[in-house]
């Protein structure tokens, strides 16, 4: 009768500890959930005011035909971001088996990259300085690619990590990458003024 009862307590036991667990796991998981889910609306947030304050950076120095110091910090300032966010989402699609690893190094990335180190060169000095012809295709092209980003970006609504629709903004973004190189025949946006410099 010991036995019996010593039996049924180790049972009772057994399952208290198994619904203890269960119950545990589901709170870190929802907790991860919901710190990720935080996460990427802060991203999704920064992302788009980058690309919105390209636009209008790109629309300004290209009607006044000048640029100034300040001006190219902010587009480098804001392609970089454009190309962290990019790689955290590329980064998390690997580690929560989205993707495959082979697809976490995008053209997007490359060309928000290509862009970041073109506004970085050109911060030599403190004077504003007037658009050459060469200069001025970069950010009439810059500016191509980024309207292509931002559509993409307007039509995009995200609410959860759960939700995949962040993956399809991830895969339409570098769509739109890969249909700017086709149209304009180029591997990256810095043959723009890397063969220019060449011709010179």
């Amino acid at each position: 009768m010991l036995r019996k009862n010593y039996i049924r307590i180790l049972f009772a036991l057994l399952i208290v500890i198994l619904v203890v667990t269960n119950i545990s796991q589901y709170k870190t998981k929802e907790l991860y959930k919901s710190t990720l889910t935080n996460q990427l609306n802060t991203d999704i947030t920064e992302l788009r005011s980058a690309l919105s304050s390209n636009d209008l950076a790109y629309e300004e120095i290209l009607q006044s035909q000048t640029m100034s110091k300040d001006q190219s910090n902010y587009l480098m300032g804001n392609n970089d971001e454009i190309r962290k966010i990019v790689d955290s989402f590329s980064t998390m699609a690997v580690q929560l088996d989205k993707e495959s690893e082979k697809s976490q190094y995008t053209e997007t990335q490359q060309n928000a990259l290509k862009l970041t180190e073109y506004f970085k060169d050109l911060q030599s000095d403190n004077k504003e300085q007037i658009l050459d012809s060469n200069t001025k295709i970069v950010l009439e092209k810059a500016q191509q690619l980024n309207k292509k980003w931002s559509t993409t970006m307007t039509r995009t609504q995200i609410t959860s990590i759960a939700n995949d629709s962040w993956i399809e903004l991830l895969m339409n973004l570098e769509k739109d990458t890969r249909t700017f190189l086709t149209e304009n025949k180029i591997k990256s946006i810095e043959e723009f003024w890397l063969e220019r410099r060449e011709i010179q």
